[in-house]
Order: C-alpha cells, then structure tokens, then sequence
C-alpha cells in the first residue's frame, strides 16, 4: 500500500496540487485500509 500511496502523491504532485490537497485526497482513498496515521497535517 506504500508504494500506491508513494505513486499516487507524486502523481497529485506533478499536477500541482497543494500539500494539504494531496494528504486530504490520500486520506480519503485510503480510509477503508482503517484510520489514518498520526503524520502530522502540512
């Protein structure tokens, strides 16, 4: 799952998309996998 969480931020990255976009959409695709980790937010 890392590396689908690796792949999908650098992808989100060379669009442009802000930090605090990019964690809020992983959050939200990867809620099903259980809670999100403590990291704290950008």
């Amino acid at each position: 799952m890392c590396l689908d969480i690796t792949r999908d931020v650098m992808q989100m990255k060379s669009e442009g998309k802000s930090l605090a976009a990019i964690r809020a959409a992983i959050d939200e695709k990867y809620l099903r996998f259980g809670p999100a980790t403590s990291t704290p937010r950008p």
